[in-house]
């Protein structure tokens, strides 16, 4: 993996080993900058909220990362750059992200997540629709028509000093209704055999609820959902903004039927984690491969125990993991040194 141009990381290259990877050294030195630019291969974006623009070294006018990736034993060359516009490649051909994760599929995990997953329901929504991503591709052009329908939506809804037509938000309602209804069959689907694999690989009391943001249905379809938003259309008038859908869906994570938001952090590290693995299970079964694991400080994100379980009942899977300590427990070790 070569990177330049990108945070603090300038000419730099990585020969990462096929299985258990540690980047260690001091604070600042670009330990998650590494990770991160391998999250942005496999997603267009970083696992941090920020901007193309942001991620530009300050000596810089952009940034440039490259890597080689192998799978069954067939290589293809990622690339990303950035210089005033961002580009995805696949082997020097324009590649969008759902092509990219054919190749590399980057799963992220740190001690920032389970706060935020946990008790931020916008950020495990999104979760699990990178986890949907990752056994279904297609999912990602649902997603993104869906985002883009909305924010159509939502202009014509803030046009105050029009009146709104009413065919045209029918039009849009109409079209929201058929790509929702995908969107709302995959997560029910998804959440169903989730919740399954953590209860027959981990005997976990853990399982998550999922809440579609709709009117009370006995069955949900793509009529029930335009018949949602008819219903609901002078209150979005009103509030000049879409008020259903899967935008708002709501998802809830118990265990022994309480909510673990209410759990120590511990627990809650500990709960979150179950879930990752159980994903890394599905989505081995999919696509009879494992994802990239990145771990940032994943002495801070999982104690020693949950790390052996992990080395252990997945030897195939290839980690990435960033510490401020070595750790002989990893085959492949680097060392960074913060430069002055």
């Amino acid at each position: 993996m070569q990177i330049n141009g990108f945070r603090n990381l300038n000419k730099f290259t990585i020969h990462f080993g096929e299985s258990k990877n540690l980047i260690y050294g001091a604070n600042g030195s670009g330990k998650t900058s590494i990770i991160e630019a391998l999250y942005l291969l496999g997603f267009g974006k970083s696992f941090l909220q920020v901007s193309k623009q942001e991620l530009v070294n300050f000596d810089s006018l952009g940034f440039f990362i490259q890597a080689e990736i192998t799978n069954q034993s067939v290589e293809n060359s990622l690339i990303a750059r950035f210089d005033k516009k961002f580009k995805l490649q696949v082997d020097s051909t324009k590649g969008p992200p759902a092509e990219i994760g054919k190749y590399l599929y980057p799963l992220f995990f740190s001690s920032l997540n389970y706060n935020l997953f946990i008790d931020h329901n916008p950020f495990f929504r999104k979760m699990i629709d990178r986890f949907i991503f990752g056994v279904h591709a297609l999912y990602l052009h649902h997603i993104l028509r869906y985002n883009h329908l909305v924010k159509q939506k939502n202009n014509l809804l803030k046009k105050l000093a029009k009146p709104i037509n009413n065919s045209e938000l029918n039009s849009w309602n109409k079209l929201l209704s058929e790509t929702g209804f995908e969107i709302v069959k995959e997560r029910m689907n998804f959440i169903n055999q989730l919740n399954g694999e953590l209860k027959a690989a981990f005997a976990s009391e853990l399982e998550i609820k999922y809440f579609p943001a709709l009117l009370p249905n006995r069955e949900i379809s793509e009529t029930s959902i335009f018949n949602d938003l008819s219903l609901m259309k002078n209150s979005e008038i009103r509030c000049r903004r879409s008020l259903l859908g899967p935008q708002r869906d709501r998802f809830a994570l118990m265990v022994a039927g309480k909510k673990l938001q209410l759990f120590s952090s511990g627990e809650k590290k500990k709960h979150l984690l179950i879930v990752y693995l159980a994903f890394i299970n599905l989505f081995h079964r999919f696509q009879n491969d494992f994802p990239v694991f990145l771990i940032d400080d994943y002495d801070v994100a999982m104690d020693e125990k949950n790390l052996n379980f992990l080395i252990d009942h997945f030897p195939q899977m290839q980690i990435i993991a960033t510490s401020v300590l070595k750790n002989e427990k990893f085959e492949n070790l680097f060392e960074l040194e913060k430069e002055n």
